[in-house]
């Protein structure tokens, strides 16, 4: 009987012990399924988020190329081309204008494009002069009217009453000014 127990002891430690080395083996397998699984995960993502570089940085470059041609083509007027626009407007006007001068206020070397400030002196009645501050601020140019000055004139006998302005305008363009 001792000896049918220690057979039964022996068995039984035998049957413990593979037991526990398929536990271990199945743990070994799970735990090498999942490492694998989660470097496959990780280098998808990493590729993913490549592939979504890749796309933003060419849309970018798409938009800039499109928006820099865009750009070109509203400021790149030269300085002869706003006078005669500003000239065409004080006409359309019906005022005599004179541009008194064309001063570059600031220069951004990155983006290629200046600021030009125009002084221009005009006279005519109160109606005309008024048109033509209308025009100057609707001008087809990248352009702003930052000052807008209205003067009654000295009445001269014979004549309706006199008004002359002076605007600043302030355009930016594209062409090469020389110093």
């Amino acid at each position: 009987m001792r000896n049918s127990l220690t057979v039964l002891s022996i068995a039984a430690f035998v049957i413990a012990i593979v037991a526990w080395l398929g536990v271990w083996f199945l743990f070994s397998d799970i735990s090498s399924r999942l490492v694998a699984r989660a470097q496959s995960i990780s280098s998808v993502s990493s590729q993913s988020a490549k592939q979504a570089s890749a796309i933003a940085t060419h849309t970018f470059l798409g938009n800039s190329v499109s928006q820099r041609s865009t750009l070109d083509a509203a400021v790149g007027t030269d300085v002869v081309g706003i006078a005669n626009q500003i000239t065409a407007a004080s006409k359309a006007a019906g005022v005599q204008s004179t541009i008194g001068s064309a001063t570059v206020i600031s220069t951004s070397a990155s983006a290629g494009v200046s600021e030009v400030e125009f002084v221009v002196q005009s006279s005519g009645t109160f109606a005309q002069i008024w048109r033509a501050a209308e025009l100057f601020q609707s001008l087809p140019l990248a352009s702003k009217v930052s000052e807008l000055d209205f003067q009654e004139q000295p009445n001269t006998p014979g004549k309706s009453t006199q008004w002359q302005l002076t605007s600043r305008i302030d355009v930016l363009t594209s062409s090469q000014l020389s110093s």
